[in-house]
């Protein structure tokens, strides 16, 4: 993708008179913060892999929808992509896509600091009330040392592993609201969640397997909303035209809706059949892992397995990779009684208010053998991890206990 416009830095020396004296007022250095918006939205486009080819699809749709962002609203894309170092674009109305900084060097978009110095001088110059994030990359879900969010391929990268973990992603977003050790806001009112206040008003992964019961509930305390899907997504990913209007309004379910628009679709000659969407309400994730624990634990106490026939697999990769996905509300639908699965449902369906499923009940798939839903009333959305014996030479097992989503819903108990 071209370079589109080159940055200006004015700087100003001012001598000012006191009296007698003559003060010295230091230049500025680069731009100024700008007057607080209603929201600023952000697109951190980790694109060093092979997914740099779709950038430009990408971004020539959001240029494409530029008359939708409202005065009031900033649109900052970070972008890095395999041609050029890193830099961050401001898309507007009046002026299209404009560079707003070019870094001098190749980073690891990754990396933790490199995220943080990113997000961190993006929400210090565009200030607003509310902010919304999308992560455009490569990425498998919630599992640690494996690709899990992102994939950075620069040569001589500055973090030893390429890949972000979600543990570290959660802590980079709730590192923004720390300055010189002390918790507090930037800028603007944060909405409430589980009673802290909360950075984004979603999370928008515009990346494969992410839709992770365990991956939103990690960043509870960041978000209100986490986008996403459970299983792979088309290589086009979010029809950025179609989508919007949701993200420059806040609008968590919007961005569902348009990105489901888009699918079955045709993009660059190749058609794809279809997406798996959902939108998970941080605020309800408490409740609803407390249900969980209380109900699906029995089923596997002291380490037993119930028969997993039935089960929404969501992939069937290479175990010494990749790890196994289930759809979260089929394997509750497939072990509860008729009783029990009402009571989870009227917490699920708080959790997670809105899911779609394509017309063809199937999704994209580069790696997996079956990217169909094989039961469509049970489907969720939303996938989750299931312990099983097999998984311990892996270290899948031993990976779930990290997570928080396991302590909160009390496997330990179950001797998993």
């Amino acid at each position: 993708m071209k370079r589109l416009c080159l940055y200006i830095i004015l700087i100003y020396n001012v001598c000012l008179l006191s009296g007698c004296r003559d003060t010295l007022v230091p230049p500025e250095e680069g731009p100024q913060p700008r007057a607080e918006a209603e929201r600023t939205v952000i697109v951190y486009m980790a694109a060093d892999n092979s997914l740099s080819t779709a950038v430009s699809s990408d971004t020539t749709e959001m240029v494409r929808a530029k008359d939708l962002i409202p005065s009031d609203v900033n649109f900052i894309i970070y972008l890095d992509d395999k041609a050029h170092t890193p830099a961050i674009y401001e898309l507007s109305r009046e002026r299209g896509m404009e560079l707003w900084k070019q870094y001098d060097e190749e980073l690891c978009s990754t990396d933790a600091d490199v995220m943080l110095e990113a997000l961190t001088s993006i929400m210090t110059y565009f200030p607003a009330r509310h902010y919304g994030l999308t992560l455009w990359s490569h990425a498998t879900g919630w599992a640690p040392r494996r690709n899990t969010f992102g994939k950075d391929e620069t040569p001589g990268k500055a973090s030893a592993e390429p890949e972000m973990e979600v543990t570290v992603l959660a802590d980079v977003l709730a590192r923004l609201l720390v300055t010189n050790g002390q918790r507090s806001m930037i800028n603007g009112q944060w909405s409430m969640v589980n009673g802290q206040r909360s950075m984004f008003d979603y999370v928008f992964f515009d990346a494969c397997f992410m839709q992770c019961i365990e991956v939103a509930y990690e960043l509870r305390d960041v978000t209100r909303f986490v986008v996403g899907s459970p299983a792979e997504i088309p290589g086009p990913g979010a029809p950025y035209d179609k989508v919007m209007e949701a993200l420059v309004g806040g609008d968590a379910m919007g961005i569902v809706r348009g990105y489901d628009s888009g699918y079955p679709g045709t993009y660059g000659g190749y058609t794809y059949q279809g997406v798996l969407l959902s939108c998970i309400d941080c605020q309800e994730l408490d409740a609803l892992a407390e249900a969980t624990g209380r109900l699906l634990t029995p089923f596997y106490m002291d380490r037993t397995e119930p028969v997993t026939s039935g089960f929404q697999a969501y992939c069937d990769l290479n175990l010494s990779k990749y790890t196994h996905y289930f759809d979260m509300r089929t394997t509750m639908c497939r072990l509860l009684s008729e009783e029990d699965y009402a009571e989870w449902m009227t917490l699920f369906d708080a959790a997670v208010p809105l899911h779609t499923l394509s017309s063809t009940a199937s999704w994209y798939s580069h790696f997996c053998s079956h990217p169909y839903v094989d039961d469509t009333d049970c489907y969720g959305g939303v996938s989750m991890f299931v312990p099983m014996g097999r998984y311990d030479s892996y270290g899948w097992n031993e990976d779930f206990r990290r997570t928080s989503w396991y302590t909160a819903c009390g496997w330990e108990l179950a001797g998993w």
